[in-house]
């Protein structure tokens, strides 16, 4: 298999995002032969129907491309109020289209969730999970990847907890071997 390439997305928007520094430094520290590239979802449009036709929204056509592109997808989001944030619902909301030509159809997916105590986003996570399975994206089975207290473990935009970066590691190699399970 030639080398595989994730698309790694963030629910967060805020320009000093725990979540994105985390995807950032996954990034920059991929498992050798994985290319990982940080999507900017910060243009994306409110989803609107109306909206929904060519031309698409710049941001939207982009995305659109870049997930179409990737042999998987990483999901990274914070949990804010018990739930997975409005941004990363409008992201699948644009992904889950057009019906039946989904960009996020088929694709393998990892989800990672944060929050600054202890749950980690985990409830966050199981929507994730259950919309990504609607819309026919493969989410990643068996070891959640929640991370707690984030905000103690990144430090000047770069995520600094190794032994969590290693766990995800692990979880990205994974879903890798998930891709080419796939793809046989």
């Amino acid at each position: 298999m030639s080398s595989p390439k994730l698309i790694a997305i963030s629910g967060s928007l805020r320009k000093a995002s725990y979540t994105t520094a985390l995807l950032r430094t996954l990034a920059a520290n991929a498992p050798a032969g994985v290319e990982i590239e940080v999507a900017e979802v910060a243009d994306i449009p409110v989803y609107n129907q109306d909206l929904d036709v060519e031309p698409y929204p710049e941001g939207v056509a982009r995305l659109r491309a870049q997930v179409l592109g990737a042999d998987g997808v990483l999901i990274g989001s914070p949990e804010y109020n018990y739930a997975m944030p409005g941004s990363i619902k409008n992201l699948l909301d644009w992904l889950s289209r057009p019906y039946g030509k989904a960009a996020l159809a088929g694709k393998p997916a990892l989800i990672i969730t944060t929050s600054p105590a202890s749950t980690g986003g985990v409830r966050a996570q199981s929507q994730i999970r259950g919309t990504l399975a609607a819309i026919g994206a493969h989410p990643l089975g068996g070891a959640e990847v929640v991370v707690p207290f984030i905000d103690k473990k990144t430090t000047d935009g770069v995520f600094t907890d190794e032994g969590t970066l290693s766990f995800i590691e692990a979880q990205v190699r994974r879903l890798v071997d998930e891709i080419e399970v796939r793809k046989t």
